[in-house]
Order: C-alpha cells, then sequence, then structure tokens
C-alpha cells in the first residue's frame, strides 16, 4: 500500500493508498480527530490541510488548547553510490 508523509502547519500526516472508495486515506499522527481522505492524491492532499485549519479553528474558538505536534517530517540528503 503505497504511502506519502507531509508537513502542514507543523503537524506531520499520512495519505495511503488503500483499496476502496474513496482510494486515499489521511492520518494525522498528533490529531487522531481530524477524518477525511480524498479521490485523488491531490484531493487528499487539499482536504487533509482544510480539514486540520477547520480543526485548528475550532479549537481556538471553543478556548481549547492546540494538540502540540510531536511528530516531525525530517529529509535527509541521498548521497551519489559510487
Amino acid at each position: 500500500m503505497p504511502m506519502t508523509t507531509h508537513d502542514y502547519l507543523g503537524y506531520v500526516f499520512t495519505i495511503s493508498e488503500r483499496a476502496g472508495t474513496p482510494p486515499y486515506g489521511v492520518h494525522f499522527a498528533d490529531v487522531p480527530e481530524i477524518i477525511t481522505n480524498g479521490a485523488t492524491l491531490a484531493e487528499a492532499f487539499a482536504n487533509a490541510c482544510e480539514a486540520l485549519e477547520l480543526h485548528l479553528d475550532s479549537l481556538q474558538r471553543l478556548g481549547l488548547p492546540r494538540p502540540e505536534p510531536r511528530h516531525r517530517l525530517t529529509v535527509e540528503p541521498i548521497g551519489l553510490v559510487k
């Protein structure tokens, strides 16, 4: 099952391709309350960003604290193989 990992507003999320409809599901490691998906990878990414923004806005309006991001996306350079 192919997966891609992304960072938005400091929160890491994973988009997984799965059997079924819609074929792309989103998982936020630090905000499991967010449930979203998409028909395409691009749609799943856009829906994830929108869902996170709406969730954080709702918490602010309710006077609740934001969850602290515990996961970080790291990028490491890949050296040339000789």
